[in-house]
């Protein structure tokens, strides 16, 4: 009977949102966006069932995400998706610690990852998870260490932050430790995360950073660097990254991961 009432829920809400929902859209895009109107119509339109379809729609955005991935990696309404999402439930976390990464990353679009981040402090001031990765687009993709700073230090005052996240705070301020602090995000960015889309990213992230050490290595001695252990050891990286069920090395300034079997 739930089910049945659902179902009819979402269809008179897809006939509403089809009529008055989608104006703001473009005509020819309505219908990969017709599960995500305008804000000011979503509001009071769901008739208490805003925690399904938030979960509804992030499957939706998933799919949007994932056939702009594969094609034209363009990535418009990314941002106006979450936000919709985080208005029907303020609490889906997902969105704010993986959802504003891939605004930043993907649609390279910070500004408004950070504005969803605000978003998501202001409904969730208790969680350390999002002001944590505030700083990480501010110093990865914004490269603000000073801001980045400020937003791991008010993480580290949060209950349950691990003990990491205040060291970020001061590891951020010293240029000599960019390299270490930007690995070790990443670092953390594959542990937090289920997901394989970022899981990838952190791996990717993690290699563009051995590459340009490399590169450095090249660009200063003359000659390339012949293995990942090499460049530790000359004093280009602070340690060598390890990932459960892979590893990264080096081969003709390469940078390649392999995965265990």
């Amino acid at each position: 009977m739930k089910r049945l009432l659902l179902v009819l829920v979402l269809i008179v809400l897809l006939a509403l949102t089809e009529k008055k929902g989608l104006k703001w859209i473009p005509k020819q895009e309505r219908e990969e966006l017709l599960y995500f109107p305008s804000n000011e119509f979503v509001k009071g339109t769901t008739g208490g069932f805003d925690l399904i379809l938030a979960d509804f729609m992030w499957i939706e955005t998933g799919s949007y995400f994932g056939k702009h991935h594969r094609s034209d990696k363009s990535y418009p309404y990314l941002y106006h998706m979450f936000d919709i999402i985080t208005d029907l439930d303020p609490k889906f976390i997902p969105v704010y610690t993986l959802g504003t990464i891939m605004i930043a990353t993907d649609a390279r679009e910070s500004d408004l990852a950070l504005k969803l981040l605000d978003k998501g402090m202001r409904d969730n001031p208790d969680l350390w998870q999002i002001p944590f990765t505030k700083g990480f687009i501010y110093y990865v993709h914004n490269r603000q260490p000073l801001k980045a700073s400020k937003w791991f230090l008010l993480a580290s005052y949060k209950k349950n932050a691990p003990e990491r996240v205040g060291k970020f705070a001061t590891w951020t301020l010293y240029k000599s430790k960019g390299v270490e602090v930007t690995l070790l995000l990443y670092l953390r960015l594959y542990e937090i995360s289920s997901s394989e889309i970022f899981r990838e990213k952190a791996i990717k992230g993690i290699a563009k950073v051995l590459l340009d050490q490399s590169k450095q290595f090249h660009e200063d001695k003359g000659y390339k660097v012949k293995s990942l252990f090499e460049l530790y050891k000359a004093g280009y990286l602070p340690f060598i990254p390890e990932i459960p069920g892979g590893s990264f090395r080096l081969e003709n300034e390469k940078v390649i991961f392999q995965q265990f079997q």
